[in-house]
């Protein structure tokens, strides 16, 4: 499992004849354009033996378990047909009784003077010629890399010396390569040979002759890969390795061909780095950062993306705890009748009591909680807290007896089982009449489940339910949908009350909805209202109800006790005077 030899694709041959290894350089058709005194030697006979399993040659190769290769094994009939070697070894087996030896092998494009396509290089890494031969364990069976354990020995050996001997930046690249054989182990490459692996050696190679001889490249895991630059003058040497690194694996792999996806985590060194895992730990904190989308297949860290993953962790481990701890909140933001203003109910909103870092609202806690999976204990606690809220002032306020309360639900909820089930027992248990509950779900939740969303939906609304389209306009979109759910009311997001009254075509949307609402008996639900001029042009546009800092900002149970006693305080007495 030795290093592969930097030859130059590029090398004269003159050059390469007074080589040590075995050099071979081939024409499109496999024809031998040149072959040095070292080849000669190794390969008596010529090249056939690496092209032809029954060649007329007094040698032949062999696999790591003595097995015969066959012709579509063969090195040359490989690197003819597209493949890279990258320090592959196999057995030779020499004249009668065969004298066995091991060799390595590797193949790179060649673009030196003639008619040669390919170069191939043969060296002897029998153990009685590598003294130093490296202990096993230490490196990757498949690409013949360093591996984890190597690489981990490398890095804290090059973190020990930058600060004994400070010499300049390292750059550590962390490669993460995707693509369909390396999702889809059952796809055959070369054969006997998964695709996958296949691909792997490919990638490993690829790296090899982009990377300077001193530079270290790893197979860390599965599809990842790692590249240690070291004593480099500023972070633009690593970041045009890493542009260098995502052209030479954007071209196509093996014959298929296979297209292959790169992003590449970039994290300097030495700095406070005191340990390789640390080190790694930040170029894969920048790998995270890389959006596909923005067609930057590199990230470089930076301090703040460690704050802002510290961050991250430190919103998860807390808020698994919030609920048993008793730290959420409920927040309710009047819902009303745009015709006189009068409240007709709320929207309730969560809101996180962070011992430390006070009241948070829902963009600082909200997507943790989707990508955890925290979102449906969360979802469960706001549905019952509601419930249970309204009920109690139903029960000290008779006058909000007609209140109906929206909760959101998350798609991760639509995908529980039991989930009708679920939200049938915390109506019955907080005495909560189910006709003033309204569910409010994005168009997202009709894409994620839309095999089996109709029957739910159908079955939630059994229960006297009422069932809302969230930020309506903004994702999925299709009207074809409001015709196939049982939904009962449209929220327009606030994007489109924004500015409407200046943006021709937001008021055509908006008059276009609102219509679309009236025609299919559906109530609309206007989000955002902030200003006289948005409550005036809704009404004008016959939406019915709405929501917004025009009427009042989400309120703490105790502000809704407060502003409901002051309404019942300013109704007249109709009671007859004594």
């Amino acid at each position: 499992m030795l290093q592969p030899s930097p030859l130059a694709p590029e090398m004269p041959l003159a050059v390469l004849s007074h080589l040590p290894e075995a050099v071979i350089v081939v024409d499109q058709a496999g024809a031998v354009v040149f072959c040095n005194a070292a080849a000669e030697t190794l390969l008596p006979g010529g090249i056939g033996g690496l092209v032809q399993a029954h060649a007329a040659v007094p040698y032949h190769l062999l696999d790591r378990h003595q097995r015969p290769l066959t012709t579509p094994e063969l090195p040359l009939g490989r690197v003819l047909a597209g493949q890279h070697l990258c320090n592959e070894e196999l057995l030779l087996a020499v004249g009668a009784p065969a004298r066995i030896r091991w060799v390595a092998i590797t193949s790179c494009p060649y673009s030196g003077p003639g008619a040669g396509t390919a170069l191939i290089t043969l060296r002897d890494i029998s153990p009685a010629q590598q003294h130093n031969a490296p202990p096993p364990g230490l490196y990757d069976t498949l690409t013949g890399l360093p591996n984890r354990l190597l690489l981990m020995d490398r890095l804290s050996h090059a973190l020990a010396r930058a600060h004994s001997q400070p010499h300049g930046l390292m750059a550590l690249l962390l490669i993460d390569v995707t693509g369909v054989g390396l999702t889809d182990a059952p796809l055959i490459g070369s054969p006997g040979q998964p695709l996958r692996a296949d691909l792997l050696t490919e990638v490993g190679c690829r790296l090899k002759l982009q990377a300077r001889p001193e530079t270290t490249v790893a197979h860390l895991a599965d599809n990842q890969f790692v590249m240690l630059l070291e004593d480099i003058v500023t972070s633009a040497a690593a970041i045009e390795l890493a542009d260098q690194v995502h052209t030479a694996l954007s071209q196509p792999m093996l014959p298929q061909p296979v297209p292959v996806e790169t992003r590449i985590g970039i994290a300097l060194g030495p700095g406070h780095y005191q340990s390789a895992d640390a080190w790694l730990s930040d170029a894969d904190t920048a790998l995270a950062q890389i959006k596909p989308d923005l067609g930057q297949p590199w990230h470089l860290f930076d301090n703040s993306l460690w704050m802002q993953q510290d961050l991250k962790l430190q919103t998860e481990i807390g808020l698994r705890h919030a609920i048993e701890r008793g730290e959420l909140r409920l927040h309710y933001q009047p819902i009303v009748t745009l015709s006189n203003q009068e409240i007709c109910g709320f929207e309730a909103l969560v809101r996180w009591q962070h011992p430390t870092r006070g009241l948070l609202l829902p963009g600082e806690f909200i997507q943790i909680a989707e990508t955890t999976g925290l979102i449906i204990p969360l979802g469960w606690w706001v549905l019952n807290e509601a419930c249970r809220q309204m009920q109690v002032w139903t029960e000290q306020n008779p006058s909000m007896a007609a209140f109906t309360v929206s909760v959101n639900m998350s798609s991760k909820q639509f995908s529980q089982p039991h989930l009708v089930e679920r939200i049938r027992q915390i109506v019955e248990k907080t005495g909560f009449s189910a006709h003033r509950l309204k569910i409010e779900m994005t168009e997202g939740v009709l894409i994620d489940h839309s095999d089996s969303i109709i029957t739910i939906l159908e079955q939630i609304k059994a229960l006297g339910i009422k069932l809302l389209v969230d930020d309506f306009g903004t994702g999925y979109s299709s009207l074809s949908y409001l015709h196939r759910f049982p939904f009962d009311c449209l929220k327009i997001d606030r994007s489109f009350i924004e500015n409407a009254d200046q943006d021709f075509e937001k008021l055509e949307i908006l008059q276009s909805v609102v219509r679309l609402a009236w025609n299919l008996g559906l109530d609309v639900v206007a989000e955002g209202i902030e200003t006289p001029r948005h409550h005036a042009q809704l009404k004008a546009l016959r939406c019915e109800l709405g929501q917004g800092y025009l009427f009042s900002r989400p309120l703490a149970p105790d502000a809704v006790e407060a502003m409901m006693a002051k309404k019942i305080a300013q109704v007249p007495d109709s009671s007859p005077a004594t």
